[in-house]
């Protein structure tokens, strides 16, 4: 390794430092996509926020919107279902308003098939997340779903990021 003894290579270091600052706050801006209100019944696809994007509002603190992805219910039998919860990592929030919405790709876009939303504490598990369920009107034709998710913390305002798990290609009429 080299010390930066003279001026070119010096001005170089530097360059190269301020050129990985601002790639690191690219990349920091891009984790979380605001959710954006327009005409159509269904968000766009958002393929760029992380899953487990950490949320937070002025001094409300921070948490995660959480979901899994849409599946084959295990309790109905030819139904499909997802499931948002949320996780609290820091702030006075104890309870959250999860709604949750179960899609189907259509031509273009996304059409809400269902839409659940329960207010919950924190964690996870069956007494702690909204579910959005669909009955296949057949196990024949293949389909795409996906869920969105929103949390809204109760008492606190937070940023309207909203969640969309993975496309899962599932044999479910709709």
């Amino acid at each position: 390794m080299t010390t930066p003894n003279d001026e070119g290579e010096l001005y170089v270091r530097i360059r190269i430092g301020a050129a990985s600052a601002v790639l690191a706050g690219l990349l920091a801006v891009g984790a979380a996509v605001p959710a954006q209100a327009d005409d159509h019944s269904t968000p766009q696809d958002r393929s760029t926020y992380s899953q487990e994007s950490a949320r937070a509002g002025s001094g409300i603190g921070a948490f995660e919107t959480k979901g899994d992805n849409v599946h084959f219910s295990h309790t109905v039998r030819g139904a499909i279902n997802a499931h948002g919860w949320w996780k609290r990592l820091s702030g006075p929030a104890t309870k959250a308003k999860v709604t949750i919405e179960l899609q189907v790709k259509s031509g273009t876009g996304w059409r809400t098939l269902n839409t659940g939303s329960k207010t919950v504490y924190s964690g996870g598990g069956s007494a702690k997340r909204a579910s959005a369920a669909w009955k296949c009107t057949n196990l024949i034709q293949k389909h795409t779903f996906r869920s969105v998710i929103d949390v809204d913390l109760i008492g606190y305002p937070d940023q309207a990021n909203k969640k969309i798990t993975a496309a899962q290609t599932l044999y479910c009429g709709t």
